[in-house]
């Protein structure tokens, strides 16, 4: 190894106390996790984290209901949140992300290693994994599935999925059996916090024959096939999916401990779009285990004997992405007046479970380089708000709307039916918004409007994306990337905001932490991009469910689950 490369496996003392040059990760995570984790408090992202003790029992299915249903069975498609935690059982990762800490460790890899200029990375893979059609997890494997992802396969109907993810992708190069090299065109310094990723966008592996697979042919589950713990052998769209135990699992994290193949023989997730007949199946037997708890039923659960289990899921804060290429939410005091009137301690007071959080920033609190802004940038004052829009020449019409040169301050927003309470702070903001003279409709069932069509109409859209690293923000809002705000082409600050953005994937650790503030100080006080609502959970209440595990990107895992029987 040169000069040029610094490595990292479990265990290996000589690194923890490299101070200069390039990491290896696992090394500035384990031993200075305080440089990825800024301000996190011992108890990491967790607001409630209950399970049920005692010894694990082998055997059982689990009945687990929620709010929405995963719109394929093909990890590498799911882009909803119930896709996202049925994929993460059937598929592994290269790395595994602590939840609390933040620190990366082996997985499928054994040791990685990196450049000095962060372009190429290296990856020593374990040599006894296998996918559950029996063919075996090699170099091969790594490099078939990111080209996949990246380009996608037109022939398949499969489309590209990775450039706002892998960004300036090169190529993956087979250097041995069980060693890879991916190599990208400039500095990519989140690639890897990505292979530890289980939300969307997440770098999951299939086998070939699930490569060589059409998109039509993957909603087949005999063609979906991973590493993970489970297999998929079932799956009605919008209503159910079914996965089975892997008897021949043997490769958990194993950071998780879990030595063989998981203990639940079935899982059953049950889509029940309705909250009140979801807590009516927990109270009838019907299912022991339901996410998308309302905090209005919360208490009532665990007043019937209930666990809850919730995290914050890290990332993106839900909320509105301005449209900067429409009308008026081009006028940056229109984006600053709405930001302005939203109240979010307000929402947390009144509105929001124990396990949801008030807005600080557009990320969520413990994602390393969070800046607060809740008494800066983000601070409600509706007098200022009222004022901006005077200023700016909207003056109140006859019915209350503001008004400018002849032009009503209407807007279109999109909303969130999948989080259970993002209807109601968004409600709360729409008529807030009214009280100061901006008319907001709101559009709450808009998954299945083309993204084409929210941009060219919409002036605020939904936003909620987890990942727990500050490359969320470079992947959803860089100009050159996901462009959540509509950035125009012809925008005369546009080449300084992309060079701000791509500056976050020139450093690892503590070099990063200024680079995430003037990312943060561009989003929220120069250039107004976005309007946070709150920070969501994810919350499951359970009753003789030992061990309902949400990872480092707050979804389940089930290796480690088991059902009690009680």
């Amino acid at each position: 190894m040169t000069d040029a490369f610094r490595s990292a496996a479990a265990g290996a003392d000589s690194l923890i106390s490299t101070t200069t040059g390039r990491r290896g990760f696992l090394a500035l995570a384990g031993a200075v996790g305080g440089l990825l984790l800024v301000g996190c408090s011992a108890d990491g992202n967790s607001a409630v984290n209950t399970t049920s003790g005692g010894t694990p029992v082998r055997g059982g299915t689990l009945k687990f209901a929620w709010l929405g249903a995963p719109e394929s069975i093909d990890p590498q498609v799911n882009s909803s949140f119930a896709g996202a935690n049925f994929s993460n059982n059937i598929v592994d990762r290269l790395l595994f992300q602590d939840r609390d800490t933040g620190a990366l460790s082996p997985w499928l890899a054994t040791k990685w290693e990196y450049n000095d200029t962060i372009t190429e990375y290296t990856f020593t893979l374990r040599e006894d994994v296998t996918f559950s059609d029996g063919t075996k997890f090699d170099a091969r494997s790594v490099k078939n599935n990111l080209d996949q992802f990246y380009f996608g396969d037109e022939a398949l109907s499969i489309k590209p999925n990775g450039k706002s993810y892998l960004g300036p992708y090169k190529e993956t190069q087979v250097v041995s059996d069980y060693v890879v090299k991916v190599l990208f065109n400039a500095p990519n310094a989140s690639f890897l916090q990505l292979t530890a990723h289980s939300g969307t966008g997440n770098i999951s592996f299939l086998a070939d024959r699930t490569l060589k697979s059409s998109a039509k042919d993957r909603l087949n589950p005999a063609n979906v096939i991973g590493t993970g713990p489970f297999v998929v052998t079932e799956y009605v769209p919008k209503e159910r999916t079914v996965i089975v135990r892997r008897e021949d699992y043997r490769w958990s994290p194993p950071a998780l401990k879990h030595d063989g193949p998981a203990y639940l023989d079935k899982i059953e997730f049950i889509t029940i779009p309705e909250a009140s007949v979801r807590v009516g199946a927990l109270q009838s037997g019907d299912v022991p285990a339901s996410f998308d708890i309302l905090p209005t039923d919360e208490k009532v659960v665990t007043a019937q004997g209930f666990e809850l289990t919730s995290r914050t899921v890290p990332g993106f804060t839900l909320g509105w992405q301005f449209n900067l290429s429409l009308a008026p939410t081009d006028d940056i005091n229109v984006r600053r007046a709405i930001v302005a009137a939203t109240n979010r301690a307000g929402y947390k007071k009144s509105l929001l479970s124990p396990s949801e959080g008030e807005a600080h920033s557009v990320l969520t609190d413990k994602v390393p380089g969070f800046v607060d802004y809740s008494q800066s940038a983000l601070k409600y004052d509706p007098e200022r708000a009222k004022k901006l829009l005077e200023d700016a020449g909207w003056k109140p019409g006859a019915d209350g709307i503001r008004e400018k040169n002849g032009v009503k301050l209407k807007l279109k927003g999109t909303g969130n039916i999948l989080v259970p309470d993002a209807r109601v702070t968004y409600e709360a903001t729409q008529a807030a918004l009214k009280a100061i003279g901006i008319d907001v409709e709101i559009v709450f069932d808009s998954q299945n409007i083309p993204a084409k069509q929210i941009t060219a109409e919409f002036h605020l859209a939904n936003i909620n994306r987890a990942r727990n690293d500050v490359a969320v923000l470079n992947t959803q809002l860089n100009p050159d990337r996901g462009n959540g705000a509509v950035i125009p082409e012809n925008h005369p600050d546009r080449a300084r905001i992309v060079k701000t953005f791509n500056a976050l994937d020139t450093a690892i650790g503590a070099a990063q932490i200024p680079l995430a503030k003037a990312v943060q100080d561009l989003i929220h006080e120069e250039f107004v991009l976005v309007n946070p609502q709150f920070q969501t959970s994810q919350v499951a209440a359970t009753k003789g469910v030992g061990n309902i595990y949400l990872d480092g990107s707050g979804r389940l895992l089930f290796v480690d689950s088991w059902v009690s029987g009680k």
